[in-house]
């Protein structure tokens, strides 16, 4: 038997205060995490952050409602101005009994150009890549791995050739770590291609896909109208732009509450988006029999260690109450949300209309 969500009943009619004691009790939050999810970032902080710095800049902090992602609920931090993003989410958490996820990964590219290389190149690199191997393990930070080495050329001016190492980051997103045995290697990849090396950084294009699915509770005609609203997007990329801006509303507010590069997963959604060669809907929505279904595929990379995970205490206490999941479970968790999300938008979309919802909420803080 399959038990019921753990329910916040009018959770959204407490005060802040109330809404916190409720949160910590849930997630078994200690006095120092309330501290933290109320502080924000302290000067000190900031300044070793940033140059230049000269104070700070805050985000309301809310916490989205009803989700239940592969059979576990959750209680989830988003970071957000826009008022109806929250209430958006936990409502379309509120249509689904439990949202299916899998995919994700911990895999990060790492990208050499060599500009001018020798005409033979490509195959001096796949005959010396124990070689390359050795000079990456070198600098690799512990708990990484390389997965794969691969060299191609590019049609380009001037003639230029990558390599890409493909490393297995963990729970670190691992930005820093790639740069730094692009960087190591690039003296090897040189000598071995006779060329020139220039670029030695990451790529922020994710190579795995989490997908988040989930079958939605809805009258006839709002699911008939869900699937109709998300054909516009197929068939109109002005449409899909604003689709996936809803759906990265919900991704983008995790991730900042967790102290993610939310530039980055931005960046790598578009990209899939437009995979096809043409910039289409993140999400896909179809019935079946009868039955309102979404499917959410994005490539989401995240860390649960290190970066601003560790310098910030609230973005810690966001990782805590949501159980410390790993990134895999955090990317999972960040797609459940965006699909949540889209779904909401397109029913208020096909029924009555954004602004009803929106403006109510918009003209509270007015």
């Amino acid at each position: 038997m399959v038990s019921k969500k753990t329910a916040i009943p009018g959770f959204y009619k407490k005060t802040p205060d109330e809404r916190l004691d409720m949160i910590s009790d849930i997630a078994k939050l200690d006095e120092s995490d309330k501290t933290a999810l109320r502080a924000g970032l302290d000067m000190k902080t900031a300044d070793n952050l940033v140059e230049n710095a000269i104070g700070t800049f805050t985000l309301p902090l809310g916490v989205a409602t009803n989700f239940r992602i592969n059979g576990r609920d959750y209680a989830i931090p988003m970071a957000i101005e826009e008022p109806s993003v929250i209430a958006a989410a936990s409502a379309g958490a509120k249509a689904t009994d439990d949202i299916a996820v899998s995919g994700a990964g911990s895999r990060v590219i790492g990208q050499i150009q060599v500009l001018n290389p020798d005409g033979d190149a490509v195959a001096k690199v796949s005959s010396k890549k124990d070689t390359i191997y050795d000079a990456a393990n070198k600098v690799l930070s512990k708990h990484m791995s390389i997965v794969k080495i691969s060299c191609v050329s590019l049609d380009a001016d001037p003639p230029m050739l990558k390599v890409e190492i493909v490393i297995d980051t963990g729970e670190a997103m691992g930005a820093n770590a790639v740069n730094t045995v692009c960087e190591g290697v690039a003296p090897v990849i040189r000598d071995i291609t006779g060329g020139r090396v220039l670029l030695r950084i990451l790529s922020n294009a994710v190579p795995d896909v989490v997908r988040a699915k989930a079958y939605f509770k809805t009258d006839d005609d709002t699911a008939k109208g869900i699937v109709a609203a998300y054909g516009f997007a197929l068939a109109d990329k002005f449409r899909a732009v604003t689709h996936n801006k809803g759906i990265m509303n919900g991704i983008a507010a995790v991730a900042t509450a967790t102290g993610q590069d939310t530039r980055a997963i931005e960046a790598a959604a578009h990209m899939h988006a437009a995979e096809s060669g043409a910039y289409g809907p993140l999400s896909r929505w179809d019935l079946q029999d009868g039955v309102l279904r979404g499917e959410l595929s994005v490539p989401i990379r995240v860390g649960t260690v290190g970066g601003l995970t560790t310098h910030h205490s609230t973005a810690a206490a966001c990782l805590k109450m949501l159980g410390n999941p790993t990134s895999k479970e955090l990317a999972g968790i960040m797609a459940s949300v965006g699909l949540c999300q889209n779904f909401a938008a397109l029913r208020a979309l096909s029924t009555d209309g954004i602004q009803k919802g929106h403006m109510k909420l918009h003209a509270r803080r007015l």
